[in-house]
């Protein structure tokens, strides 16, 4: 448990954890009641669940109150000699301005591909399954995480109403195929019933397939793109979306403004 404890710290560091404690075989149980009561575990408070539909959705209304207009079609980026003025959908110009933010998450590699920019981004799909457990109430279950290569990079989360979300594969040869494929779903059910066998009889409700931005290195696009005036390239999240998607919408928006970033960006440049 000291191991795990340890490699916590050094693959997150202790900042925003808030309390932790080593849970002995059996104690991560008592808090997540269908795992495998023989994983050890170590729990902190500073970890918390999003709906990410309802993030999506209240993100959607806050930019509206804020004077932004939604836009549905083909979309492009417009070229205005050595800068990028606008957006073009489904052939007409619907936006254009001094600056672009372009944060397309996996597309973002097509739409710069037409101004000679080539990204180095793909689509990598994960296939989540949710599932039920009926009569259980799993408001107040602690998200869980495995950690190492024995068990893979797993996870299972809770949500009222007894839905239980395990997840996910990773898969960087997909492309954009967004079918549920039998060795996807065996995979996550694999895992999950690894991780916590008190799953087996919970009913499959749902699979849900998403397409995570990863670059080459696994790190961020994020900052203006030299040789294009005026766009700038917010994107290659991965898995972390939704925990770093707030910063990386602020740090873009202030580049876009011309502002000064509180850090360097360098390790983030786009054109890598």
């Amino acid at each position: 448990m000291a191991a795990a404890l340890e490699s916590v710290r050094d693959s997150r560091g202790w900042t925003g954890l808030g309390a932790v404690e080593l849970l002995a075989p059996g104690r991560a149980t008592e808090r997540f009641p269908v795992l495998d009561p023989g994983f050890a575990a170590v729990w902190t408070g500073g970890v918390g669940r999003v709906d990410g539909r309802l993030f999506r959705d209240a993100a959607l209304v806050a930019a509206e109150r804020a004077g932004a207009v939604r836009h549905s079609g083909r979309a492009e980026l417009v070229r205005d000699g050595d800068g990028v003025r606008g957006v073009r959908v489904d052939g007409q110009v619907v936006l254009d301005g001094d600056a672009v933010v372009l944060a397309a998450g996996a597309w973002s590699t097509e739409l710069c591909a037409p101004l000679g920019l080539r990204l180095g981004l793909g689509p990598v799909r994960g296939q989540i399954v949710h599932v039920e457990l009926p009569g259980r109430e799993t408001a107040g279950w602690p998200t869980v995480m495995t950690l190492g290569e024995e068990h893979g990079h797993h996870y299972a989360l809770a949500f009222p109403g007894g839905r239980v979300v395990v997840g996910a594969t990773r898969e960087p040869g997909a492309g954009f195929d967004s079918r549920v494929t039998v060795a996807g779903q065996r995979q996550v059910l694999d895992a999950a019933l690894t991780l916590a066998p008190g799953l087996t009889d919970a009913t499959v409700l749902e699979t849900r397939v998403g397409f995570r931005p990863v670059s080459a290195d696994g790190y961020p696009l994020l900052g203006a793109v030299p040789g294009l005036a005026g766009l700038v390239v917010a994107t290659g999240l991965g898995a972390n979306g939704l925990t770093y998607g707030p910063l990386t919408g602020v740090l873009a928006a202030g580049l876009a403004l011309g502002e000064r970033p509180p850090f360097d960006l360098t390790p983030f440049r786009p054109g890598r």
